[in-house]
């Protein structure tokens, strides 16, 4: 994928945000020292913190510190349209990045799935893991949404990185490097990856 679209993929897998309050996201909201985002409203009405996860520090103080106003952009530094609470804008650059990986079960709300179920396999308490996702909130939560919560960022820590994504380029410039798009995927890759989605959804109905 392009920069841009790293960039909002690898924010979600590290925050268990939901797509839509990310693509609506002021840098306002981000208090990078603190490791900590604040939702004024969540879906369930209620406003909410977010913890940060150490890995991607050094992104998000480049995009708070240099680009003030929406927290993510398209390719070209515009806001991403949101289309009846949805993101929108992403899917032609989903699309391809499945036929060039054949990985086909990857979207934006993926990351939110993935964090869920890997605070559960390290253990998190559920309680702590319901705060992080947005589930539940304690009446000391409500009253404290945007103070930093050690408990919340200690188990969103706990999520595992990579040394290789992190040392991307664009993890400690995202600012510059946004408008860096994907290679235009060539035929024989279409191609390729198109009978590997065909394979790929006949297995799926073949187990359903």
């Amino acid at each position: 994928m392009g920069v841009a679209n790293q960039i909002i993929m690898t924010i979600l897998f590290y925050t268990g945000l939901r797509p839509i309050e990310l693509f609506v996201m002021e840098t306002s909201q981000v208090n990078v020292p603190g490791r900590w985002i604040t939702i004024p409203k969540s879906k369930i009405g209620e406003p909410r913190g977010v913890p940060i996860h150490e890995a991607v520090v050094p992104l998000l103080t480049d995009m708070v510190e240099n680009r003030p106003g929406k927290l993510v952009r398209t390719w070209e530094g515009a806001p991403f349209t949101v289309y009846d609470d949805n993101g929108g804008q992403m899917k032609k650059a989903i699309a391809a990045a499945r036929l060039r990986t054949h990985v086909f079960d990857v979207a934006p709300y993926t990351a939110r799935h993935s964090v869920s179920t890997q605070l559960v396999v390290n253990g998190v308490h559920p309680h702590i893991k319901d705060q992080i996702m947005g589930h539940a909130a304690d009446d000391m939560s409500r009253l404290y949404t945007s103070v930093p919560q050690p408990k919340l960022i200690e188990a969103i820590n706990t999520l595992p990185t990579f040394q290789d994504w992190l040392d991307a380029d664009w993890m400690k410039s995202p600012v510059a490097l946004t408008h860096r798009r994907a290679k235009t995927l060539k035929k024989a890759e279409r191609e390729a990856g198109t009978r590997a989605l065909a394979a790929w959804v006949a297995r799926r109905t073949a187990a359903a």
